[in-house]
């Protein structure tokens, strides 16, 4: 039986110049079943909370964590408490990545780091406003990376 939408429940997502990048911003207090997506997913938790399967296990994200998903990776999403938890996510193509895509793991799946957050708000806000500069996208894929955060 479909899941019915809360009047909470909000999700807004919005492609941008450079082909194989959107975004979606989300708040809701619903709970997400397994299931994948096949782009990769840089994002940030604005308010609440939310414990999640992962490829590396079970996690919990709150306030200010980056949060980050794999192309075919299984996860889902329960708010902490049953409280709305509102998030944003950078969705990119593996394409985007190109030679370097195959392979390429985000291997943590929630990170405490301000600066990555800040840039993935820059980037976001970029994106949102319609003023993407080429190859910002794959800035942010590679602070990730310099972070030690990707395994290829």
């Amino acid at each position: 039986m479909p899941s019915q939408v809360k009047p909470t429940d909000a999700v807004h997502v919005r492609g941008s110049a450079l082909a194989g990048l959107q975004t979606v911003a989300a708040a809701s207090a619903r709970s997400f079943p397994r299931h994948t997506h096949d782009v990769f997913g840089i994002g940030v938790i604005d308010r609440g909370g939310q414990r999640s399967a992962s490829g590396r296990g079970a996690v919990e994200a709150v306030r200010g964590d980056v949060i980050t998903v794999n192309p075919g990776e299984v996860h889902d999403g329960v708010a902490m408490h049953g409280e709305v938890r509102a998030w944003r996510m950078l969705h990119l193509a593996p394409a985007l990545f190109g030679d370097a895509a195959p392979g390429c793991e985000l291997t943590r799946p929630v990170l405490n780091d301000p600066a990555l957050r800040s840039r993935v708000d820059r980037l976001f806000a970029a994106v949102a406003q319609g003023d993407l500069r080429a190859g910002l996208g794959l800035d942010v894929a590679g602070r990730v990376a310099a972070n030690g955060q990707v395994a290829a």
